[in-house]
């Protein structure tokens, strides 16, 4: 289950970030601008994930909370 929760994509993403940050020689400006790019994509699907994993897990927790009540009115 905890494979299943993983960010593949993001870390994929972050993968491909850093082979491009050593493929070809930049300025600095354009390098810092790049990165900054880069920072604020990935701290934007860090956030969704965030979000999603959230909702999920209490919905998950509502359903097994409404399980276990019904459970004890048996």
């Amino acid at each position: 289950m905890r494979l299943a929760v993983q960010p593949w994509k993001l870390i994929k993403r972050v993968k491909e970030i850093e082979q491009d940050g050593h493929a070809e020689p930049e300025t600095v400006q354009q390098k810092d601008t790049r990165q900054n790019a880069a920072a604020v994509d990935l701290s934007k699907r860090l956030q969704d994930f965030r979000s999603l994993n959230n909702a999920s897990t209490l919905k998950a927790l509502e359903e097994w909370r409404k399980r276990k009540m019904e459970r004890a009115r048996q």
